[in-house]
């Protein structure tokens, strides 16, 4: 893709192909991408629902943007003091906003008894959200099978810790860091430059404590 150029990207029908027309119907239709002095703007056509929201994941100084475009992978440092805070690297990978869902459950310890509303709970908890992640990777740049992606994608997956999210999905349920638990790529059929993927993942909360200062 040259500079000063634009191109649309059928989003609409990938979505179909990928999840289903019902599910392409609540997606937006269409993303016209305009590159600029090796810059990209991205436009969205019709308007996306609020639980298609871009999101960051971000593992070992390295963030990956969903639902964003981004040039290329850039070196940055974050806000702070320059000897203490890392440098971190930004990904650059188009795919646009995910499907996610979320459940949950309670972890609840209960005796039966006799008569109406025979039960007694004697312990109560809650067990971490479960979360499913859905989307598409896109090459925009060759317009070939998106290699490149796929193999970001992979690398995200091997990282064997915790991952930190940012976004608003995972804001308004206190969710910080999550953990994956499988992986699905699968070569999109009639888009020869797009891949569906999809995560399975728990929410985790970090460990602030150790056994040497348990108290800290």
């Amino acid at each position: 893709m040259d500079n000063e150029t634009s191109i649309i990207i059928d989003l609409a029908g990938r979505y179909a192909a990928a999840f289903g027309i019902v599910k392409a119907s609540e997606m937006m239709s269409a993303a016209v991408l305009t590159k600029e002095d090796n810059k990209y703007k991205v436009d969205y056509f019709e308007d996306s629902d609020q639980s298609f929201e871009a999101i960051k994941l971000r593992y070992e100084g390295i963030d990956l943007n969903f639902g964003e475009m981004l040039t290329s992978s850039t070196k940055i440092r974050a806000i702070g003091n320059p000897a203490i805070m890392p440098l971190l690297y930004v990904e650059n990978i188009f795919a646009p906003p995910l499907m996610m869902d979320f459940s949950r459950a309670k972890d609840l310890v209960v005796t039966q008894t006799n008569g109406d509303d025979n039960v007694i709970v004697e312990r109560w908890g809650t067990q971490p959200w479960e979360i499913s992640m859905k989307g598409i990777l896109i090459d925009v740049e060759n317009r070939q099978y998106p290699t490149e992606q796929v193999k970001k994608l992979h690398r995200l997956f091997k990282h064997n810790n915790v991952i930190e999210v940012v976004g608003q999905l995972f804001e308004e349920k206190d969710i910080d860091t999550i953990y994956f638990k499988d992986v699905s790529i699968t070569p999109l059929e009639g888009y020869s430059d797009t891949v569906q993927f999809s995560f399975t993942a728990s929410s985790i909360k970090e460990v602030n404590w150790s056994l040497l200062k348990p108290n800290q």
